[in-house]
């Protein structure tokens, strides 16, 4: 086990970024993290990652449960996460999955599948990032299996994005686990 969520504190493992998460749209509840954003402009942000200086890890699995209360535009699972500007995801928008890397700053969209995804139910998440090769499981379902070599190491963050000034971004995702892949 690489890291697992304190489900009696999780606030003190997840770090809320300082300019796209506000800390009073995030609560905590027995492990899950419960976002609540405010469509107060058109470029709302929920966004919390682990410190990549304490948690990078290489081969590794990570696996959470989440749901959407809102439809709002993004849902964003970010691995071997180091910063902004370099990451990979798997993110759910407007019924698809998708599968794009934003490297030293620059996006490149990989893969897409259609993803129909029902409000308030729950789907169970599973990443699994070896080498050069990132699987995405939904519900124990491989749904995608992308190759990209660019980051080798990283860790882990949740964005959530709603640029239509009207939809409330609120979401909950459960206790996260991390393993290392042999």
């Amino acid at each position: 086990m690489l890291f697992q969520s304190d489900r009696d504190h999780p606030e003190k493992q997840w770090i809320c970024h300082a300019h796209y998460q506000d800390p009073a749209e995030l609560s905590f509840a027995a492990g899950n993290l419960k976002f609540h954003v405010k469509a107060a402009t058109e470029d709302e942000w929920a966004y919390v990652y682990l410190d990549p200086a304490a948690f990078s890890w290489e081969d590794y699995s990570w696996q959470t449960m989440f749901r959407r209360m809102t439809p709002f535009q993004e849902y964003a699972f970010n691995f071997r996460y180091v910063d902004f500007d370099n990451r990979y995801r798997y993110r759910f928008e407007d019924d698809l999955l998708f599968f794009d890397s934003k490297i030293r700053g620059k996006w490149q969209a990989h893969a897409r599948i259609p993803f129909p995804m029902a409000m308030g139910a729950w789907y169970d998440l599973r990443i699994d990032t070896r080498q050069d090769r990132h699987r995405c499981y939904v519900n124990g379902m491989l749904m995608m299996e992308v190759r990209e070599p660019a980051i080798r190491k990283g860790s882990i963050s949740i964005i959530l994005w709603e640029i239509d000034g009207v939809t409330d971004a609120i979401a909950e995702v459960g206790p996260s686990t991390v393993r290392r892949l042999l």
